[in-house]
């Protein structure tokens, strides 16, 4: 699992890290685009991403709601991972 605040603005990094390391991201697996996590309080840009391999994810949501929605200038993204 590799999981954070990748910056990649033009959406990039998951075609690299999908070649060459075989990640996927957990949030366009399953909803077909990574989830808009920036800035917290009205989320447009998708910054943040969940990456996994030899896994699975179920469930991915982002923590929209108080109190995660304050308490950084991203919102936390969640998913359960079932190896």
């Amino acid at each position: 699992m590799l999981a954070g605040d990748f910056n990649d603005w033009r959406r990039e990094a998951t075609h690299v890290l999908k070649q060459e390391l075989g990640l996927h991201e957990a949030f366009e697996t399953l909803h077909g685009a990574p989830a808009r996590s920036f800035p917290a309080r009205m989320p447009l840009l998708q910054l943040d991403r969940i990456y996994l391999r030899n896994a699975r994810g179920r469930a991915p949501r982002v923590m929209a709601r108080k109190p995660w929605s304050h308490l950084s200038d991203h919102l936390p993204l969640c998913v359960e991972v079932l190896l």
